[in-house]
């Protein structure tokens, strides 16, 4: 052997071009959008066989099979995990990624899922989390900022786009960028790809939410190569506020809103997935292509509703706590808002991304009458997340224009502190 390190060789969906990795940031200032989105899709990579194991149930609803006319529809509840949500596959593959070049501070633009998979794993591993968000995003900067190891910077007046460009201008020696157009992130979703590869019968649809598509990429690029045929590749959105539908039709890997085509209160329910950009684009682009997959869109506060009565009726779900939140229920709603689109042999699988237990207000607004149950069968589930009840302060408000040699004085003051 020559002791060489093998490099992992990627395509740049902007223009075909395959770099190695010691040249992807290089090649990314050639592309305008290059640092802002997941340009990058791993052709070659040394780390397909190293992965952390996972054990991710998946139910059968005969409930939602009958109600949709299809063969069977799977039910796979990322809820389950350590934080309650998907993100826990791309926040592995960081700490993971983070490791080897000795770095212990993860820095993301988030104060959703992503952001408390960090905190929770961060906690756990004894690293530190820096989250850029927005100042409106207050009552989840509350619960973050429970999290000793957390440090967030709230924006004032600003936008999660302002946020994800302001974090991705940190450039420090000691901190890890987890931000989703970290191309190498897409590799963590390998395991959970295997699981649904053992299914049999295998899916011939995956449905699930989008917020920013790297988990439906990166599945795509777990079944390419696991399976002969991938399954079609379904990404749901809100009604306005999903930028990758009007990617498809006008067949552009990146198109972005000025504003939200629909008044904000129908479908803020689903906070997750309001987007006026999608940053893995790119990525997800690919991946219906290489699946033949569809985007469907147009969903309401009311149709993720219709979705919670539907769930309410399946007993074994319930009984098991498989309840997800409103952005992690997108897929079902889809599913029944738009059943004409799939034939009676069709076998879907519906990801449920994340867990009632993060918003249970938004369930109260959306299905009152349905809480008493709900809560009880959560109850029972919270052992399976871990949230830190001591009342830490780690928190700045600065304004979105702020310099970036004020930010890494505030950064390195909260590091040596």
């Amino acid at each position: 052997m020559s002791g060489k390190m093998i490099q992992n060789i990627f395509k740049c969906l902007i223009c075909n071009e395959t770099v190695t990795s010691d040249k992807i940031l290089l090649h990314k200032q050639r592309e305008p959008d290059g640092k802002d989105y997941g340009i990058f899709w791993p052709e070659l990579h040394s780390e397909i066989v190293d992965c952390h194991d996972i054990d991710i149930p998946i139910y059968h609803s005969t409930v939602f099979s009958k109600a949709l006319n299809v063969q069977k529809v799977y039910i796979l509840d990322e809820g389950s995990n350590l934080s309650g949500s998907m993100k826990e596959h791309v926040v592995a593959k960081a700490i993971q990624l983070a490791e080897q070049k000795k770095q212990t501070i993860f820095n993301i633009a988030s104060s959703g899922n992503h952001a408390l998979s960090l905190a929770i794993q961060t906690q756990r591993h004894g690293y530190h989390a820096l989250l850029f968000v927005p100042e409106s995003s207050d009552n989840k900067i509350r619960q973050l900022t429970t999290f000793e190891n957390v440090f967030v910077l709230a924006l004032k007046d600003a936008t999660y786009e302002d946020a994800y460009s302001l974090s991705n201008q940190i450039n420090l020696p000691e901190i890890f960028n987890a931000n989703v157009s970290n191309e190498s992130l897409l590799t963590g979703f390998l395991p959970v790809g295997r699981k649904i590869c053992s299914l049999s019968p295998l899916p011939s649809h995956i449905l699930a939410g989008v917020g920013n598509g790297t988990y439906l990429a990166g599945l795509t690029w777990s079944f390419q190569h696991t399976l002969k045929k991938i399954p079609k590749i379904v990404p749901v959105g809100m009604k306005g506020a999903f930028p990758f539908e009007f990617a498809v039709k006008n067949n552009k890997h990146i198109y972005k809103f000025d504003d939200y085509g629909v008044d904000k209160t129908c479908i803020d329910e689903a906070a997750g997935s309001i987007a006026l950009e999608s940053y893995s684009m790119p990525q997800l682009f690919h991946a219906l292509k290489l699946s033949n997959g569809f985007p469907l869109s147009g969903l309401q506060n009311n149709d993720l509703r219709n979705a919670y009565l539907l769930l309410m009726k399946d007993e074994n779900l319930i009984k098991n706590g498989v309840i997800p939140e409103p952005t992690g229920i997108m897929g079902l709603a889809a599913a029944i808002k738009y059943k004409e689109k799939f034939s009676r042999d069709n076998i879907l699988l519906i990801s449920f991304t994340g867990n009632a237990l993060t918003c249970l207000d938004s369930l109260q607004r959306l299905a009152p009458e349905l809480m008493t149950d709900i809560s009880l069968q959560l109850c029972k589930k919270r052992k399976n997340l871990s949230f830190n009840k001591n009342m830490y302060q780690n928190i700045r408000y600065l304004d979105k224009r702020a310099s970036h040699k004020d930010i890494e004085r505030i950064i390195y003051d909260w590091i040596s502190a």
